[in-house]
C-alpha cells in the first residue's frame, strides 16, 4: 500500500494570520486523531484558508484510516474520538468549521460553529451528598468551607456553618466522611452538569457501621436543621436502599 496524504482545512485563518500557538493546538489534536505518530509527518501549510498537510507512511495507512473512521462513531471513547471533539471545540471557539481530506476525497467533517448546542437548564437546588476525606476547613466570616477529596481524587468544597466546621475539625485527614446538604446545579451549554455551589447542613463519619446506625447518630442534627434544609434521614435511607 502506498503512502497517503491528508489535508486538514481550518476555515478561520490564513497561514499568515493564524497564531502560532493556536496552530500548534490544532496540529497536536489532529496528530492524536491520526494516531501512529511515529509514521505521520507534517508536510507544510497551503495558502488560502489554513490547510495542514500531513503524509502517512505506507505501513501506518490502514491504522490511520481506522482511527479516522472510528473518531466519528457516536459511542466511541478512544483517543481519536476525543481528538475529534477537541478539534470541534476549538473550531467553535474560532467561529469556524473544518474538513479532512485524503487526496481529493472528504473523509471527515468538523461542524465546529455549526454544532447544535445543548439547552442550558437551571440553575436549581437539589439534595446532594458526597463522600471523601476532609482535606481543608476554614473561614473568616459567619460561614466556613469544608473541602473533601473523593475516591476519584475530585475536590468538592462545601459551605458549612461555623458550628459544623468545629465538629468537622477533628476529622481533618482522618476517616472518610459524608457531607449532606444542597447543591445549586446547572447544565451548561456543553451539556455537562455542574454545581455552582454546595452547602452542607450535616455530616456522618463513614466507618464499618451500617447506614441505619449512622442515621441514629445524625437524628439530632436532622431535627435541628433550619427550615428549607434537606431531610437528612430520608436522604440516608434512600442511600441505604440503593446500596441494598
Amino acid at each position: 500500500m502506498n503512502e497517503e496524504t491528508y489535508t486538514f482545512k481550518i476555515g478561520a485563518y490564513s497561514p499568515r494570520t493564524i497564531p502560532m500557538a493556536r496552530l500548534a493546538e490544532y496540529m497536536a489534536a489532529i496528530a492524536e486523531l491520526y494516531g501512529e505518530q511515529g509514521s505521520v509527518h507534517f508536510e507544510g501549510l497551503r495558502k488560502g484558508s489554513t490547510v495542514v498537510v500531513s503524509r502517512v507512511q505506507h505501513e501506518a495507512v490502514p491504522k490511520v484510516r481506522e482511527n479516522i473512521q472510528s473518531a466519528q462513531w457516536p459511542d466511541s471513547k478512544g483517543a481519536p474520538a476525543q481528538a475529534f471533539k477537541r478539534v470541534n471545540k476549538m473550531l467553535r471557539e474560532d467561529n469556524a468549521s473544518g474538513e479532512l481530506r485524503r487526496g481529493r476525497a472528504k473523509v471527515l467533517l468538523f461542524p465546529g460553529r455549526d454544532m447544535l448546542r445543548p439547552t442550558k437548564i437551571g440553575p436549581f437546588n437539589q439534595p446532594v451528598s458526597k463522600d471523601g476525606i476532609l482535606v481543608r476547613i476554614g473561614g473568616k466570616d459567619s460561614t466556613a468551607h469544608a473541602m473533601i477529596e473523593g475516591p476519584d481524587q475530585q475536590i468538592s468544597s462545601f459551605e458549612v456553618s461555623r458550628e459544623i466546621a468545629i465538629q468537622l475539625a477533628p476529622h481533618l485527614f482522618g476517616e472518610p466522611i459524608r457531607l449532606i446538604g444542597q447543591g445549586r446545579v446547572v447544565r451548561n451549554e456543553h451539556g455537562a452538569w455542574e454545581f455552582l455551589s454546595l452547602k452542607a447542613s450535616a455530616f456522618v463519619v463513614l466507618t464499618n457501621e451500617t447506614i441505619g446506625q449512622a442515621v441514629q447518630r445524625v437524628r439530632a442534627v436532622a431535627g435541628a436543621a433550619p427550615a428549607g434544609a434537606p431531610n437528612v434521614i430520608r436522604l440516608l435511607r434512600s442511600d441505604e436502599g440503593e446500596r441494598g
